[in-house]
């Protein structure tokens, strides 16, 4: 997980696990060669205790010696699917500190329950093999988890033993939540009959995992190199259990993610391939759709869907400008690694970022994979968050890089073309609004 040179950037919640993993860390950072820092993330969604929470954070960081960064939530608007809203915010926000910091690792507490817990409830809810391989143990090559073999009782017993102050979420406990009542009903009994059930459970993960990667290898080796279109003719020459994972992985190289896809929506796919129909078409979330053209399955957006037809190329030395009052100009700037003052302004590596960019307006259904996180969301979720006027949302103009959206001006960055340590040369790109809409 971890290379000498490395700075890892630990996320401290003040929970038992995460200090004991920035204690660890800092404990090994001399024998890795590694520099630690820390971020804790108030969510302040428990009041006192989410300001307990934070001082533990900031306590234990300043006994390990360690710079911590706290960051505060931007208020959610909406109840809806909390815990995943706020988990978005937690790990933008552990991006965003990664990239200031100049942090090459992110590191998060997870621990072999936590492996377990996840593969149960992912049973429960009738998961499949992808879905049973629970926390990868390294995400993205960046997103690490030490701590995944090692069990909560080692962890309490490390804390016992060096002695080190951490706090209980008494949110844990609510067994309205189906996590908890998992960790404190379901598991308990499952030991009572193989006290070694979290191993267990996390071996068949393992196991799981390395077959999945196989598979998965298999099917995005049988997809053409560089092509917009799915032939059928692949889809019909893989073996019958792999075609699912054959659409699937052209899907997510078309999409970006396969968030909101479900196996019945890769099954009617499969079955497009499959059927007598020429001509026909499936529907997918988000607006998408896969049409079937005689021997090729191609990707698009619903018709149904609105389009801003005014894309306008930019490219560095160059500026455009919207009707909607919006512009923004690109520079190349030849020195090294840079950090914009605010999300006004951007700067990518420029040897990396795919050329030429495309400007245009917001459009409903588009999503962005903001920076830090493994997903993309919705831009109407973001601008809600943000407390964007209504009015204005759908004037915003997005950045787009080779069909993937990187930028919009003052609400979110993505991860694409990070300045890094090796960037000799970046992309300015600076928004102004500059008049009044005018469409």
């Amino acid at each position: 997980m971890l290379t000498r040179g490395d700075r890892v950037l630990v996320a401290v919640s003040g929970g038992p696990d995460s200090v004991a993993l920035l204690a660890a860390l800092v404990a090994l950072s001399d024998a890795l060669a590694i520099e630690v820092r820390a971020a804790h993330f108030n969510h302040h969604l428990r009041g006192e205790e989410s300001q307990r929470d934070q001082q533990c954070a900031q306590l234990v960081a300043a006994t390990l010696g360690v710079r911590c960064v706290v960051g505060d939530a931007v208020p959610l608007l909406s109840t809806s699917n909390l815990e995943a809203r706020a988990r978005e915010q937690r790990y933008a926000f552990l991006g965003a500190v990664a990239e200031s910091e100049a942090c090459t690792k992110i590191a998060t507490g997870h621990t072999m329950d936590d492996q377990a817990e996840t593969l149960l409830l992912r049973l429960l809810r009738g998961s499949g093999a992808d879905g049973l391989v629970g926390i990868p143990a390294a995400r993205d090559g960046r997103i690490v988890r030490p701590l995944i073999e090692c069990s909560r009782q080692q962890v309490l017993a490390f804390l016992t033993a060096d002695a080190l102050p951490f706090c209980e979420d008494s949110s844990n406990g609510d067994r309205r939540l189906l996590r908890n009542r998992v960790r404190h009903d379901v598991l308990p009994l499952l030991r009572s009959i193989n006290p070694n059930m979290v191993r267990a459970l996390a071996s068949t993960a393992e196991i799981l995992a390395g077959e999945t990667g196989l598979l998965e290898a298999d099917a995005r080796a049988r997809l053409p190199a560089g092509a917009a279109c799915l032939p059928v003719a692949v889809v019909l020459a893989a073996p019958a259990a792999l075609r699912g994972r054959v659409v699937r992985a052209w899907l997510c190289q078309r999409r970006g993610d396969l968030r909101r896809l479900t196996a019945a929506h890769v099954r009617a796919v499969v079955d497009l391939a499959l059927g007598q129909r020429p001509s026909a078409s499936v529907r997918l979330p988000g607006g998408q759709r896969v049409a079937r053209q005689y021997d090729q399955l191609r990707f698009g957006r619903d018709a149904a869907q609105p389009v801003d037809e005014a894309c306008q190329e930019l490219v560095a030395g160059s500026a455009v400008c919207l009707a909607s009052g919006w512009s923004i100009r690109a520079e190349l700037v030849e020195q090294g690694p840079q950090r914009p003052p605010d999300l006004w302004e951007l700067t990518a590596d420029a040897a990396v970022l795919p050329t030429p960019l495309v400007v245009r307006r917001a459009q409903p259904g588009d999503r962005v994979r903001p920076l830090g996180m493994r997903g993309r969301r919705k831009l109407q979720d973001i601008f809600v968050d943000r407390k964007l006027p209504r009015a204005e949302r759908w004037s915003m103009p997005v950045v787009e890089a080779a069909g993937e959206i990187i930028w919009v001006p003052g609400v979110v960055r993505s991860g694409a073309a990070l300045i890094t340590a090796e960037t000799r040369s970046s992309l300015r790109l600076i928004a102004q609004k500059t008049g009044i809409a005018g469409g």
